[in-house]
């Protein structure tokens, strides 16, 4: 088991957890964002906060996977989590940061549904990760990781059938291209998350 390898006190399962609890906030704040278009700056300004702290717990956990001699699972894997989970961060404030340039006064369905997937996503992983210190519910963990292909499954659904109609019925060309790259930039938070979840299944794979 897992347990094994890891020294008394270890830090990383913490600063995971806290990772992903901010990732679910920020996951959050952008679903208001999308259905509160009329007052953007706040939300905005709160994603680029949390943005902010994922990075200084992501910088965290790097140096300490630096001074650590035993690490609670391969050095790779943990630098691999780490950074997916900050890409999932990264694309949902670079998205946001895109609202108030656009100025876009409704969005279509699909694009709000996206992002209640997105939450539902981060909050899968957060049921895996809040389990990784502890192998002996392996199959929990890997539940959670296979919620999250399912959801993408739907996410993939969703996003054909809100680009099918943009397609037949956008004839504004600069409007197209906005909501095709939220459209693209969306679904990759549900992709990344899907990527994040593969390592996890690996982790657990290895180690149980």
């Amino acid at each position: 088991m897992l347990k094994r390898f890891l020294p008394s006190k270890n830090e990383f399962f913490v600063l995971f957890q806290s990772i992903v609890a901010n990732l679910i906030l920020s996951a959050a704040e952008f679903q208001k964002l999308l259905s509160d278009l009329d007052n953007q700056q706040p939300h905005v300004n709160a994603i680029a906060a949390y943005e902010i702290e994922g990075d200084r717990l992501t910088r965290k956990i790097f140096k300490l996977l630096h001074k650590t001699f035993i690490t609670p699972f391969d050095r790779h894997d943990i630098h691999q989590l780490t950074s997916k989970l900050d890409d999932i961060l990264d694309l949902i404030n670079g998205c946001a940061q895109r609202f108030p340039l656009y100025d876009l006064k409704e969005l279509p369905e699909q694009i709000i549904q996206l992002s209640i997937l997105t939450v539902v996503c981060v909050e899968h992983l957060k049921i895996a990760i809040d389990r990784l210190n502890s192998l002996q519910k392996s199959q929990k963990i890997i539940k959670a990781c296979e919620d999250i292909d399912t959801v993408e499954n739907e996410a993939h659904i969703l996003l054909l059938s809100g680009e099918k109609k943009l397609f037949l019925e956008e004839s504004d060309f600069k409007h197209f291209h906005k909501l095709k790259e939220i459209y693209s930039s969306t679904k990759n938070m549900i992709n990344k998350s899907q990527d994040v979840a593969n390592i996890i299944k690996g982790i657990v794979l290895e180690y149980s």
